[in-house]
């Protein structure tokens, strides 16, 4: 977080595992973590949480997922934040059936209910391999579950994964269900050597991808940026970079490529 302050960030969206966040992180170590953020000046943009993944759950674990939830609201509560990640699941948007979306609606359903208690919003990742990976898979699921505190997180690297539109129009289909924003580059590769190099499934096969420093891969986020203006997103533009460069030097150089990018809208 002294870092994070130190290069110019505004907040810190926390990772949803120890050695940051997890539903058992005591009272003591979350209001550790908030006074430091209201010593630096940084807001916390929300937790990364891995919670959900329903489709590939029996009943009875989904209802183990509901109780960690609950858990984690009293460490949002003492945090002092208000957005969480809770994840549909598989099967890719292009392998799945009515009845996937029909059960993660029904299990998201009774997580907004609780978060609503709570006055917590929750928020589903545009991510490849899940039925939100594509922009009609979120529609879709968004208008099964029908909670104005449920929302997606957009990231305009995922969606160039599985090459859905990540511009205006998109912006403007989802609209104020656009909760947060992850921003990362990426690029379509033919060399598995690369570093940062991985594999994905998607509907044109199974393909290759590198991580990339912002402005260095194929995803522009310009576009993205000027419809987030003109919509008038008020949330986080959240750094996720990934490549295969150290640490610091990510979290550094892709915030001065995002603000770049700001200062040209």
């Amino acid at each position: 977080m002294r870092l994070a302050k130190g290069f110019g960030y505004d907040g810190v969206e926390l990772w949803g595992r120890e050695p940051h966040i997890s539903a058992d992180t005591t009272y003591e170590r979350a209001s550790e973590i908030r006074e430091l953020a209201a010593e630096l000046g940084l807001e916390i943009a929300g937790i990364g949480a891995y919670l959900g993944r329903f489709l590939t759950m029996s009943d009875a674990q989904c209802e183990e997922v509901l109780e960690e939830l609950k858990k984690y609201f009293q460490v949002m509560e003492w945090l002092g934040t208000d957005l969480i990640r809770v994840w549909p699941g598989g099967p890719n948007a292009f392998l799945a059936q009515d009845y996937h979306y029909a059960k993660a609606a029904h299990w998201l359903q009774r997580c907004g209910d609780l978060a609503a208690e709570r006055g917590v919003r929750l928020a589903m990742e545009i991510h490849n391999g899940s039925l939100t990976e594509i922009v009609e898979g979120a529609e879709r699921l968004l208008a099964m579950i029908q909670r104005d505190n449920v929302g997606v997180i957009r990231d305009a690297g995922n969606m160039y994964i599985t090459g859905t539109d990540y511009g205006e129009e998109t912006v403007q289909r989802l609209g104020e269900k656009i909760f947060h924003v992850h921003v990362k580059d990426e690029l379509h590769i033919e060399d598995e050597s690369l570093p940062g190099s991985f594999r994905d499934l998607t509907a044109r096969g199974n393909e290759l991808f590198q991580q990339q420093m912002l402005g260095e891969g194929a995803v522009d986020h310009l576009p993205l940026f000027r419809a987030l203006k003109k919509m008038g997103y008020s949330g986080f533009l959240s750094a996720e970079c990934h490549a295969a460069k150290p640490d610091l030097y990510r979290a550094e150089k892709d915030l001065e490529a995002i603000k770049g990018l700001l200062a040209q809208i």
